[in-house]
């Protein structure tokens, strides 16, 4: 007879299992009742906050927080900001939203605090419970500025100063030599041009690179700075300029084919890596900031047949469109892309800054002999723009002499802020967080004919606040930061 391997259940055994069953559903009803006839005594409190362990920048224009439960309306009034960072508020049942007015100033500590408020009563038996105290420290990203250097070890490689901080690093190689460079939208990568140190064709063959930058860098798995990776060579083609678009890193790139110099054009190289012709020649060209079109300057300037081709470069953009008269695109707006800000020809010496909005109607902001060289938004005041001019400022004056003006786009108001030196190559940048503007100067000396990079100096001018007041305030003179070209910030 096979043995019985299983053991048969006893009445004993079962009533141990109910008491125990028994005893446990007691544990867990007793609290239960207590819960429903005294309610939940527990206080309210913020259980997320959309910006905790965040780095934040100018992409950042709001935040919320999250409640355990309802709460009234009046807690927004308790929410404090230190220092100040204007914004609207709403209190929408357990989460509060605020959406900031102005952007956050770079290099500094934002205290986030609400010491008071309470949740919304269940009914009217039951009393308001205070809010938990809540505050938050969040930090914004580090004030850094790139830029080619000149003298010493930095001579023709890529900076990227610390300005927070107080401190350097160089993110390229000795043996090559950066001739251009443009940051991408996140400010983790900066696209450049370089070609190797010694190299006799120099210029013409220049290559384009990515560099890491990583201004955010927390662990270390993300990627550290100054990894390099090459994205076209100059074999085949001498690639001559390149404007980036931040939005989507999009490249349009001036190349010129090294054994047919009737084969030259603007080439798209897209964010996965396709590069495609797009039939079209021009050595003044723009890419908007979405890359969804590129504005190219053809023709001649100062003739009947110049203009600017609107040229689409995604199924999605706009069509096609020629604006005749037009000799460059300076800017497009910052928050949709759709108005433009160019340059137009009124006859044979005069031209016009012009503003084209969305739906092509164009007006005129000012009018001047000179040139109008460049023009940025001020990101905080949509409506100003930061504009560099030349000409000459006394009729005695032989030479042209570049300045800075603040323009309104909505009224036209152009108020002069700072003459440069007679370099007419002048690069501005404007600081993500509209506070500082930077521009280079190059230097003039008889013993650079063998240099490759040019000397020059890097300068920053501090901005006026349009936010806290709507007059002109005293302005900063500019201050020599660099010995170094072609300034950029690192968004």
């Amino acid at each position: 007879m096979r043995k019985q391997w299983w053991q048969p259940w006893t009445p004993g055994e079962r009533l141990a299992l109910d008491w125990a069953a028994m005893i446990a559903i007691g544990l867990l009803t007793v609290p239960l009742v207590a819960l429903l006839i005294l309610g939940d005594r527990s206080r309210p409190q913020i259980t997320n906050f959309s910006w905790e362990n965040l780095i934040i920048g100018a992409q950042h224009d709001y935040f919320f927080l999250d409640f355990n439960r309802p709460m009234d309306g009046a807690v927004l009034d308790n929410l404090t900001i230190t220092p100040p960072l204007p914004g609207k508020g709403a209190m929408v049942g357990q989460r509060l939203a605020y959406t900031l007015e102005d952007i956050p100033s770079y290099g500094r500590e934002y205290q986030i605090t609400i010491e008071d408020g309470a949740e919304l009563p269940r009914s009217r038996r039951h009393a308001a419970r205070p809010l938990t105290p809540f505050s938050a420290t969040v930090k914004t990203r580090d004030r850094l500025l790139a830029y080619i250097g000149v003298e010493g070890e930095e001579e023709g490689r890529l900076v990227i100063s610390n300005l927070t901080r107080e401190k350097k690093e160089i993110l390229t190689p000795p043996d090559l030599v950066v001739t251009n460079f443009q940051v991408t939208g996140g400010g983790d990568r900066i696209l450049f041009f370089a070609f190797a140190k010694g190299n006799p064709d120099g210029f013409n063959a220049q290559e384009l690179y990515r560099t890491t930058t990583a201004p955010d860098r927390l662990t270390e798995d993300d990627p550290p700075p100054g990894q390099i990776r090459r994205l076209l060579d100059a074999q085949t083609y001498q690639n001559l300029q390149f404007d980036l678009a931040p939005g989507n890193d999009a490249v349009v790139i001036e190349r010129v084919n090294r054994q047919n110099p009737n084969d030259a054009g603007l080439w798209l190289l897209t964010p996965n890596g396709d590069l495609r012709p797009l039939g079209i020649q021009g050595n003044r060209f723009r890419i908007s900031p979405d890359g969804q079109v590129v504005a190219v300057r053809d023709g001649q300037a100062n003739t009947n047949r110049s203009g600017v081709t609107i040229l689409p470069l995604t199924s999605t953009a706009t069509k096609r469109e020629f604006l005749p008269a037009h000799e460059d695109l300076l800017a497009f707006s910052p928050r949709d892309y759709r108005e433009k800000i160019m340059v137009k020809r009124r006859d044979q010496r005069q031209r016009s800054l012009v503003v084209i909005n969305a739906e092509g109607r164009e007006r005129e902001l000012i009018t001047t002999t000179g040139l109008i060289l460049d023009c940025h938004f001020e990101p905080r005041q949509a409506v100003l723009l930061y504009c560099l001019q030349a000409e000459r400022l006394d009729p005695q004056q032989t030479e042209i002499t570049p300045f800075v003006t603040l323009i309104n786009v909505q009224n036209g108001r152009e108020v002069p802020l700072v003459a440069l030196t007679n370099d007419l190559n002048v690069r501005m940048a404007m600081a993500p967080d509209g506070r500082y503007l930077a521009f280079d100067q190059v230097i003039e000396s008889a013993n650079d004919s063998r240099r490759q990079i040019p000397p020059g100096t890097v300068w920053i001018l501090p901005l006026p606040d349009f936010i806290e007041g709507a007059s002109l305030p005293d302005l900063v003179p500019p201050e020599r930061y660099a010995a170094g070209l072609d300034p950029q910030w690192i968004p």
